[in-house]
C-alpha cells in the first residue's frame, strides 16, 4: 500500500518503533476510555507487543495504518477500517491517537484520508462508526468530517460503573464526494 500524505500527517504502515508510541496511549485512561472492552484493563509491555506484531504480520484483519507526522514519520497514533463488507462496500471506522497528539487536527486530517483511500481505492459506498455519547469532542470531529448522525443504541457502552450510549454515525460516498468538491469550488474562489 501506498502512504496517504496529508497537509501534516501520513498514513503508513506499521514499523517496530511504533511500539513507544503505542505504549503511550494504550493505558492512559483519558485515551482508552472512549475504546472497546479490550482496553478495560491495563495492558503489559508483551500484550502491546503482540498486538503490534499483529499488525505487522497483517493478521489484525481490515486497513490498519499508522497516523504519523508527515515530516517526521514519528507515530500520533492510528486509524483502520474494519468489518470490510465489499460486497455491500461499507466499513467501519476506527481512530485513537496518542495523547500527546489530540487536540491539534491530525484526528481529522487522519479520518480525511482514510475516508479518501476508503472511497477511492477501495470504492466503498458507506463508512461507518460508533461513539460513546458523552464524548463530544469526537462526535465534533466526525461531524466536521461529513459523518451524519444515524442513530443511537441505548446504554451500548458500560464503562466507570455506568452505561452509556452509543452514537452512530456514517457517511455516504455521494455526500463524501459533494462536501468534497464544495471545498475544491470554495477554495478555486478565493
Amino acid at each position: 500500500m501506498q502512504r496517504l500524505t496529508g497537509a501534516r500527517v501520513m498514513l503508513r504502515e506499521f514499523r517496530q518503533e511504533d511500539l513507544s508510541g503505542i505504549r503511550s496511549w494504550v493505558n492512559d485512561y483519558d485515551t482508552v476510555r472512549f475504546l472497546g472492552a479490550g482496553y478495560v484493563r491495563p495492558q503489559s509491555w508483551e500484550q502491546t507487543e503482540s498486538y503490534l506484531m499483529s499488525l505487522l504480520n497483517g493478521e489484525a484483519g481490515g486497513v490498519h495504518l499508522a497516523v504519523a507526522d508527515r515530516e517526521t514519520k514519528r507515530y500520533l497514533g492510528q486509524c483502520g477500517l474494519m468489518m470490510i463488507d465489499h460486497t455491500a462496500r461499507r466499513a467501519e471506522l476506527a481512530v485513537v491517537l496518542a495523547p500527546d497528539s489530540a487536540n491539534r487536527g491530525y484526528g481529522r486530517e487522519a479520518i480525511a484520508l482514510m475516508l479518501e483511500y476508503a472511497f477511492m481505492q477501495l470504492n466503498l459506498n458507506r463508512v461507518f462508526l460508533q461513539v460513546h455519547a458523552d464524548n463530544a469532542r469526537a462526535i465534533h470531529v466526525y461531524e466536521k468530517c461529513g459523518f451524519k448522525r444515524e442513530g443511537c443504541l441505548r446504554a451500548h457502552f458500560y464503562r466507570d460503573g455506568r452505561y452509556i450510549d452509543a452514537v452512530q454515525m456514517g457517511i455516504l460516498r455521494g455526500e463524501w464526494e459533494s462536501a468534497r468538491e464544495d471545498a475544491e469550488s470554495g477554495a478555486a474562489s478565493r
